[in-house]
């Protein structure tokens, strides 16, 4: 009987040790994908941070809320609402479906690893 006892905290230890095993790589898992977006989202910010300097050099001198209201006045103009617009249809006109491009990209995360 004693014996029996002493396998049973065996394999719980063992089970236990599996499970927090498990936890681990979840948090890991979390944390990679959290990193992936990060980069993705910090690369967007430096991209569109050298957008704005290449056509508006003296973006240095004003301060965010000035640049906010400078932006905003800007993108408003009918002419800067059409250039979407026509960008937005041309995008449409273009892009495939929504289900071959998560599968494509599915299958590029899997070649990362």
């Amino acid at each position: 009987m004693i014996e029996n006892n002493n396998t049973v905290s065996k394999d719980l230890e063992k089970a236990l040790q599996a499970l927090e095993q498990a936890k681990q790589r979840v948090a890991n898992e979390k944390k990679k994908q959290n990193e992936k977006k990060r980069k993705a989202e910090n690369h967007h910010k430096y991209i569109m941070g050298g957008i704005i300097v290449k056509y508006f050099p003296d973006c240095y001198s004003y301060d965010e809320g000035e640049l906010n209201r400078i932006l905003s006045a800007a993108l408003q103009t009918k002419e800067c609402q059409q250039v979407i617009s026509k960008i937005k249809a041309e995008s449409r006109e273009t892009t495939p479906p929504q289900s071959t491009v998560q599968n494509a990209e599915n299958e590029s995360e899997g070649d990362t690893e």
